[in-house]
């Protein structure tokens, strides 16, 4: 079930009003049910499969919180985590992993083995990726005695699959999560004015701004030598407004949501655009998922307390295995990789630059977005001949005559985004409304429902990070 679409916008409010009406005790069952039936609504069988890893690590911290010996503690650990490991290469890597080798020909040639391939070859559970990333933080906490083990099965269910916040996070940790999904929460109008202004800016960036923008990158991807120089540009410049614009998206009306029922999700997104270095950008883009890879690669791997070889190796490996959380492609290994390359440069040589000023600060804003628009282009491209092809066209090698146009609707969307982004609004958006009177605020609502009602009607994209 889509965020931005008329069936869950039929769901929530149902969900919600049915959730305040039943007592205090069984509200958390009914938010069970419903984040499994928002979950199942794309297939019956991803929700075994999420309940199955539930289930497994749900054991598997409470025989690591019971065991004594380190030995038989560290087992238990290795089994989750190995164990949600194997479910993501399953259906996400296998088929990348075996290409078109002798292995997979054999595989998929034995009777006994055939099963694998096709498995390997199955739709990606939605958002796989971040429950299991959520999963794997909760036994690990208990390993670490930093959270008590949960002995009801189904509560951990609902931590795990909390409809809001399932198929593309905020990957949030159990101790936060867990703690307001079961306290005794009346609606609150504070909660639910803000919620819906979360949920008003959020469609309207998904449905007004990345999915308009998606259209004409689309457009330009299908037949990319046909175009102009500078639609070359434009085009790598739109898609990096539209993966920001959607996934931020996303992230408002996956906090919207929650805020209805009282649970308080992080923020996602700090504006990362205005960022002055590559190190800088990466604790304002995806929080989430950069506090996850920092508490449970970086760190243990050695972290900044080793020296810069060991800073340097476990940069790579984190940016090496976001790239490959990212897909089971080699455009995103190297679109993790280049991250990482840039980081460390950022980090031991551009920093070192001794200058300082209003001017220099911008200079570092626009070449750390700049840096970040051209990796995209990996992330945007199906494969690296592809990706070749972009940067040989960005370089004006092969370009055609046609222009890339952009209806004034279009540019005028982006540049409301940017000027409120980049420009005025200070800090999350539900603040920023409240400090306008009454009269300016509802006008300002109406303006983003009309945008919505007037461009929504553009192709219906898919979440960028539900594929994740």
């Amino acid at each position: 079930m889509l965020f931005n679409s008329v069936e869950y916008w039929l769901f929530l409010p149902l969900v919600w009003l049915l959730y305040f009406g039943l007592p205090f005790k069984i509200r958390w069952i009914w938010l069970l049910v419903c984040s499994y039936f928002f979950y199942g609504f794309w297939k019956a069988e991803f929700a075994a499969l999420m309940a199955f890893t539930s289930l497994i690590d749900w054991w598997c911290a409470r025989q690591t919180e019971k065991q004594e010996k380190p030995g038989l503690r560290k087992f238990w650990l290795w089994f989750s985590i190995l164990s949600n490991v194997a479910m993501l290469f399953m259906f996400k890597y296998f088929d990348f992993a075996l290409g078109g080798s002798e292995l997979a020909n054999k595989l998929y040639h034995n009777p006994y083995t055939a099963w694998l391939i096709e498995l390997g070859k199955y739709t990606i559970p939605a958002g796989i990726s971040f429950y299991t990333f959520q999963s794997i933080s909760y036994v690990v906490d208990v390993y670490r005695k930093k959270e008590k083990a949960e002995k009801n099965l189904f509560r951990f269910m609902l931590y795990v699959s909390f409809f809001p916040q399932l198929v593309a996070g905020p990957i949030e940790r159990f101790g936060k999560l867990h703690t307001q999904l079961f306290q005794k929460y009346m609606p609150v109008w504070e909660d639910i004015r803000a919620g819906g202004r979360l949920l008003l800016y959020g469609l309207f960036l998904k449905v007004c701004v990345a999915d308009n923008l998606a259209g004409v990158v689309d457009t330009w991807y299908h037949s990319p030598e046909q175009y102009t120089l500078f639609s070359a540009w434009m085009a790598v410049f739109c898609f990096a407004f539209q993966v920001y614009a959607d996934f931020f998206g996303y992230s408002l009306l996956a906090q919207g949501s929650a805020l209805l029922f009282g649970v308080h999700l992080m923020d996602n997104f700090t504006k990362p655009y205005i960022a002055k270095s590559v190190p800088e950008f990466w604790h304002r883009w995806h929080i989430s998922l950069s506090t996850w890879f920092r508490d449970y690669i970086f760190i243990p791997v050695g972290g900044n307390k080793q020296g810069v070889i060991v800073l340097s190796f476990s940069v790579l490996l984190v940016f090496f295995t976001s790239g490959l959380w990212h897909g089971a492609n080699t455009t995103m290994i190297v679109f993790g990789l280049s991250q990482g390359i840039l980081y460390l440069f950022d980090r031991f040589a551009f920093s070192r630059i001794p200058f300082n000023g209003r001017i220099w600060d911008v200079f570092r804003q626009v070449k750390t977005f700049a840096f970040f628009m051209l990796t995209l282009v990996w992330f945007r491209s199906p494969d690296l001949p592809m990706s070749s092809r972009v940067f040989s066209l960005l370089q004006g090698k092969n370009t055609g005559t046609m222009q890339l146009e952009l209806q004034w609707t279009v540019l005028g969307m982006l540049a409301l985004f940017i000027v409120l982004d980049l420009f005025l609004v200070p800090g999350r958006i539900d603040v920023w409304f409240q400090r306008f009177p009454l009269p300016v605020r509802w006008a300002m609502y109406a303006i983003l429902a009309v945008c919505i009602a007037w461009l929504g009607g553009a192709a219906d994209h898919p979440f960028v990070y539900f594929q994740f």
